[in-house]
């Protein structure tokens, strides 16, 4: 290995990783999961990577106006998170 390379992470734990990052951005990791996050985050170009595009997509979404968007578009959106919200497992 030379001088400026890293070990890659495992996959394991980049999918761990970017299965909590809307919690992270929520802010609601517990204190140990929140450092474990920003610890590989730090270390991982593809995790910060998508960290920042996760972000940067939040942003825009959140910035449109549900009336902005055509009909067709609105109903198709619904339809998906209907979808993603049955499939969804249950919190408790």
């Amino acid at each position: 290995m030379t001088k400026h390379s890293q070990a890659r992470p495992s996959p394991e734990l980049c999918q761990r990783v970017t299965a909590l990052v809307a919690d992270y951005l929520a802010d609601e990791l517990d204190p140990a999961t929140k450092a474990m996050f920003e610890g590989h985050v730090r270390g991982c170009v593809d995790c910060t990577a998508f960290l920042k595009t996760y972000r940067k997509t939040t942003e825009a979404i959140h910035s449109l106006r549900y009336e902005m968007l055509p009909a067709d578009l609105q109903d198709r959106a619904l339809e998906a998170l209907r979808d993603k919200l049955k499939k969804a497992p249950r919190r408790r």
